[in-house]
């Protein structure tokens, strides 16, 4: 039996590995996929090196004092409000005096940090749930389904907002964590606990498909117990649709964390994001107008790239594409 058993995990590991060399050939073929993971290699390199490519401080008001004495005595001595474009500020600047152009880097910084984490948190409960209630007995598949089918009822925006009002600023009293601000910490898991559901309910269809495999039945009557099934022939099984809800997932955390900061209860100030740079800025549009468009911008451009990225990925994993 183990020499059979032995033969079997060669030949599916070596299965596995031209599945996954098939679909690098097809993900290659896809123009828009390719562009698009350039594009966030080159975004994601941005927000890493923040603190190297931003020209000035993000929170400092650069005010500049006004050489010449204005007639009306309540009117402000001090200009570098609302620079166009130039050498000193390459985005110009907002109505503090602030450098956009930086804000702009740390902000996608805060946006990405919370995608990753809620991708993070979202696959890890969800294949844990996932996995538990397909492999589990029928009133355990019954009890976890019933909790996700409540969680998935419930609205996220809703969620995150009562998440956030409900939790405050502080975590076990505590401002900061490893140098994070317990707000933003509190920020990403309000995101995060609202989207496990589908990934839970996903992991679950394709396991239960995967049980009435032969090849399970096969494995099963080889002696492999329950918890090898899961995590040597089920789990890799489900690794391709796992891939692409994450990457259809990192968008939507993204829009998730620009709208809760949109409404004034996401990331707190000074911290830029992309959410507070265009609340910031919404209602100054028809004074400077590179101050709301360029957050704008880099959050469409997220946004398309992640998607792109993700139908290019669902091409390629789909077994049933030539390759």
């Amino acid at each position: 039996m183990s020499t059979w058993q032995s033969t079997y995990d060669l030949w599916s590991g070596a299965r596995r590995v031209g599945m996954w060399r098939a679909s690098w050939r097809r993900f290659k073929r896809h123009r828009a996929a390719v562009f698009s993971a350039f594009v966030l290699i080159v975004l994601i390199g941005a927000a890493l090196g923040a603190n190297v490519l931003a020209t000035h401080d993000p929170s400092t008001q650069y005010l500049v004092s006004s050489a010449e004495i204005p007639l009306d005595p309540l009117a402000p001595r001090e200009t570098g409000k609302f620079e166009p474009p130039s050498a000193e500020h390459w985005l110009g600047t907002d109505q503090l005096a602030r450098d956009i152009y930086s804000r702009t880097l740390f902000g996608l910084r805060i946006s990405l940090a919370a995608a990753l984490f809620a991708v993070v948190v979202v696959t890890t409960i969800g294949v844990g749930v996932g996995a538990a209630a397909a492999s589990g007995a029928g009133w355990v598949d019954g009890t976890l389904m019933r909790a996700t089918d409540l969680a998935y009822a419930f609205p996220d925006l809703l969620l995150v907002i009562l998440l956030r009002a409900a939790m405050g600023d502080q975590i076990f009293g505590r401002g900061s964590i490893l140098g994070v601000s317990s707000s933003v910490l509190l920020l990403f898991f309000a995101i995060s606990i609202t989207a496990w559901p589908t990934m839970a309910r996903l992991v679950r269809a394709q396991m239960l498909v995967l049980r009435g495999e032969e090849f399970s039945l096969a494995a099963e009557s080889l002696g492999a117990s329950r918890w090898r099934l899961v995590t040597r022939h089920w789990l890799p099984g489900v690794a391709a649709p796992v891939i692409v809800e994450a990457t259809f997932l990192v968008p939507r955390a993204i829009f998730a964390e620009a709208t809760v900061s949109f409404i004034g209860i996401g990331v707190a100030a000074p911290q830029p994001s992309l959410g507070t740079l265009i609340a910031d800025h919404f209602g100054f549009v028809t004074v400077q107008w590179t101050a709301l468009a360029v957050p704008i911008t880099v959050l469409i451009v997220l946004f398309l790239a992640f998607q792109f990225l993700g139908d290019g990925l669902r091409q390629a994993l789909d077994p049933r594409s030539s390759g």
